[in-house]
């Protein structure tokens, strides 16, 4: 759970992209996601995003993150489905509550939607170092250096928060706490009352920060970058690619 959403460092040829490249690989694939209804090309996008993750050699530990996909995915799937009254009817889950043939076909799209697109945001995540994304967005996006700050802090503080959700998690069973349970809601019963140390310690740890990033000037005065990101050709061949696949999703519906 703590190496969820972090920066594992590698020499792939994902992690070698210029971190806009990667940006735009994942904006580019949410659109192609929900510009095309069919299933085998959502699929494969998806298929694509495990392939990724396989060749950056991070597939074992972005695991965790398709199974929260999935499990999201799953659940949303569920709801649709209950929601979709029509077609051919199929059976009945409950007396009124029909399974048709389109509430099927709907929510394994909408459920294989989601989660290939949210997955490359995640892998972008864990294939860019957080300080060269936040150099790409001030240096060639131009985008005002607090707003990039505050999204780089946040997207560093998931790992983080996840870290400390993990040990609160240990302490407890080491208190004789039943945590690791596999009924959904027990689950979640037993989460939500980890939430409040969880989110006392997260105010502290922004409250110093804070303090740190004061004392230490924060936006003071203008910046400079020790590294400078360019684009190489196998980023412009990679962006082509991805808008090739985006086109394809139009055509594909």
């Amino acid at each position: 759970m703590k190496e969820m959403l972090q920066y594992i460092n590698g020499d792939s040829f994902f992690h070698k992209l210029n971190p806009l490249t990667k940006l735009t690989w994942a904006f580019l694939t949410c659109i192609a996601c929900f510009a095309s209804s069919h299933h085998l090309f959502v699929l494969s996008l998806l298929i694509l995003n495990i392939a990724v993750a396989a060749s950056s050699r991070i597939l074992d530990k972005a695991k965790g993150v398709f199974k929260a996909l999935f499990i999201l995915g799953f659940i949303l799937m569920l709801f649709q489905l209950f929601f979709t009254p029509f077609g051919k009817v199929y059976f009945y889950i409950l007396p009124g509550v029909p399974v048709t043939d389109q509430g099927v076909s709907f929510s394994l799209l909408l459920m294989l939607k989601m989660i290939a697109a949210l997955s490359p945001l995640s892998l972008m995540i864990m294939l860019t170092p957080m300080n060269e994304l936040l150099t790409a967005m001030v240096d060639k996006l131009k985008v005002p250096y607090r707003y990039a700050f505050v999204v780089v802090t946040a997207l560093r503080f998931i790992p983080t928060f996840s870290h400390e959700m993990d040990q609160i998690m240990q302490a407890q069973m080491s208190r004789g706490h039943e945590t690791d349970t596999k009924n959904p809601f027990k689950k979640i019963g037993v989460i939500i009352p980890m939430c409040i140390p969880l989110l006392i310690s997260s105010v502290r740890k922004i409250e110093t920060m804070a303090i740190s990033i004061e004392t230490r000037g924060f936006g003071t005065g203008p910046r400079s970058y020790r590294k400078k990101l360019e684009f190489t050709l196998k980023d412009l061949l990679f962006i082509i690619i991805v808008v090739m696949i985006l086109a394809l999703s139009f055509i594909i519906r």
